[in-house]
């Protein structure tokens, strides 16, 4: 695929997007999905950078492997709880912001 059909590709992404985010439901679940994978992406990048397993950040956290997974694929979003926890065993603090 040329520059010129990626663009074109894109182009057209982002209409059909644009166009779904004007309805309701779309724009709730894109949204609702859209934080999930962004926890999921920060997680990912804290564990790999210390060059953890899912299953050694599991541990710490006192969960098991498939819960980290689940999190780190975005079919859940984690828990306060989790996060806080996740948090601890990093030294980390995790700031939101909403706008």
């Amino acid at each position: 695929m040329n520059k010129k059909n990626i663009k074109k590709l894109a182009h057209a992404f982002n209409d059909d997007l644009n166009k779904n985010l004007k309805k309701t439901e779309f724009r709730k679940t894109f949204y609702n999905d859209l934080l999930k994978l962004q926890i999921a992406n920060e997680i990912i990048k804290l564990r790999e950078k210390r060059g953890e397993s899912q299953a050694e950040l599991a541990r710490k956290i006192k969960t098991t492997q498939a819960v980290v997974s689940r999190i780190e694929n975005g079919k859940v979003c984690a828990s306060t709880n989790v996060l806080q926890r996740i948090c601890n065993a990093y030294q980390v603090e995790a700031r939101f912001q909403l706008s």
